[in-house]
């Protein structure tokens, strides 16, 4: 699978494109026809263009939020546009309907924080791009937590020094720091009074963060960086390159579940007794199972977004209703009901929950960091090692990776599989231009050609 272009882009060949969605309620009000803006961001560079097109994007937004919604044009988003990629140093044609009121408003802007005082220091820098990325609603609530944790932690490592200082042996230290940095670094009672410097001189025994998790850290400060580079704060990002080399692929940081696996899971007083606290407990996994979709998915659904009166039932995965979000825009799709879901009584419990006026699926998870998946995450993690599967990599993740391995088995064409996993298609034709409703049907006969009995024979079904 091809990796994801930077938010709000796309690639048109080898150059990035902003893709940028206006917000439904504001695009209403609006006399514009279509609600996606495309515009060459004149770029082969994929961290360049993930700038460009965060702070174009920041700039209608800023526009739109500024001026009357009918005011807002083709053509007047057309000039934040050019206005906005111009004030950064990328040549575009200029607008000779723009006025000179509205050209000084956009890019006055960028260009006062061009002339940066040098001394300013990593934490008052980073309060501006996060004042920026929260007004442009840019950051999930999980996202900000962790974006701000990974800059502490900078601070912690390298000290709260001008960022003009930066350089990159400063940042060759601060991996060099990481890679000896305790795994629950703020949880563990033991380091709680200690600085960092003095856990490394303990004698204390711990746990180092994983090579992914310093990437992901690693991957935050940069990003940061980028948009300090922008913003005139740096000449440079001193922390492109220190992404620290693994020897795994990304094939195996997740491993699909074998049918031993699967049977153990599938065989315990949940299933054979119906012996749970929560009903989640019984669903989640088959449901994972057989959609293959994400566990924050799933546990957001909404029971309008159950259909079982069309053709072909299905889930709608999509981010309508509140705490519902997406990793991406390709992850918004329909996801039929597997035939076996149906023999084990899922429209059972859907005319319960409607019975019982629940809005949604779950209606008791609360959501932690904006994500309603965190108690089931954890209540699984301890399911499947209490069933015997003790293997790292296989987590309720894994699902996922099974129903892509055993429809792989089946030689199941690849747009209808990346349909039904929410993935992009790597298709210019298919995901510039294809129509938003993908025909169902093709990817209902793909899934119903996997059955899984086998593994849930003992598995009684809800009454």
């Amino acid at each position: 699978m091809k990796n994801q272009t930077p938010k709000y882009t796309v690639l048109r060949g080898k150059v990035y494109w902003l893709n940028f969605k206006i917000p439904a309620a504001l695009f209403r009000q609006t006399s514009l026809t279509m609600q996606v803006i495309k515009h060459s961001l004149k770029t082969k560079n994929e961290q360049q263009a993930g700038a460009y097109a965060q702070i174009t994007a920041l700039k209608i937004n800023e526009y739109c939020s500024s001026v009357n919604p009918n005011e807002v044009t083709k053509e007047s988003i057309e000039s934040v546009i050019k206005a906005s990629l111009g004030s950064l140093g990328v040549i575009v044609k200029p607008n000779s309907n723009i006025s000179s009121a509205l050209t000084k408003a956009l890019i006055t802007p960028v260009l006062i924080s061009s002339v940066t005082n040098k001394t300013e220091t990593i934490a008052e820098v980073f309060k501006l791009y996060k004042e920026e990325m929260l007004r442009a609603d840019l950051w999930r609530v999980k996202s900000q937590h962790d974006i701000e944790a990974s800059i502490r932690t900078l601070i912690e490592l390298v000290g709260d020094n001008p960022l003009s200082e930066f350089t990159p042996p400063v940042c060759r230290q601060y991996k060099c720091l990481l890679l000896k940095y305790p795994i629950h670094r703020h949880k563990d009672l033991r380091f709680k009074s200690l600085t960092f410097q003095n856990i490394l001189k303990s004698e204390l025994t711990y746990n180092t963060l994983s090579i992914t998790t310093i990437n992901n850290q690693i991957r935050k400060v940069s990003t940061f960086f980028n948009w300090s580079v922008k913003q005139g704060y740096l000449n440079h990002n001193p922390m492109q390159g220190m992404k620290v080399r693994q020897k795994l692929s990304a094939k195996s940081a997740r491993l699909p579940f074998s049918e031993d696996n699967l049977k153990l899971l599938f065989n315990s007083s949940i299933y054979t007794e119906h012996k749970f606290s929560k009903d989640y407990k019984y669903w989640l996994p088959l449901l994972g199972l057989y959609t293959g979709a994400r566990l924050e998915e799933l546990c957001q659904l909404y029971l309008s977004d159950i259909n079982l009166s069309a053709d072909i039932p299905y889930i709608d995965i999509s981010d309508e209703h509140p705490h519902q979000h997406l990793k991406n825009n390709s992850s918004r799709r329909q996801v039929p009901i597997h035939a076996e879901l149906f023999e084990l009584g899922f429209d059972k419990l859907i005319c319960d929950k409607q019975a019982n006026n629940c809005t949604r699926l779950f209606d008791y998870l609360i959501p932690q960091r904006q994500k309603l998946g965190h108690k089931p995450s954890i209540w699984f993690g301890k399911y499947k090692r209490a069933q015997g599967i003790t293997d790292r990599k296989k987590v309720f993740h894994s699902f996922r990776h099974t129903i892509v391995a055993n429809l792989i088995k089946t030689k199941a064409p690849a747009y209808e599989l990346k349909s039904l996993l929410g993935h992009q298609h790597g298709s210019i034709t298919f995901d510039l231009y294809g129509s938003e409703e993908i025909d169902i049907e093709p990817i209902n006969e793909m899934l119903n050609k996997l059955s899984f009995k086998s593994v849930i024979a003992n598995v009684k079904p809800w009454s």
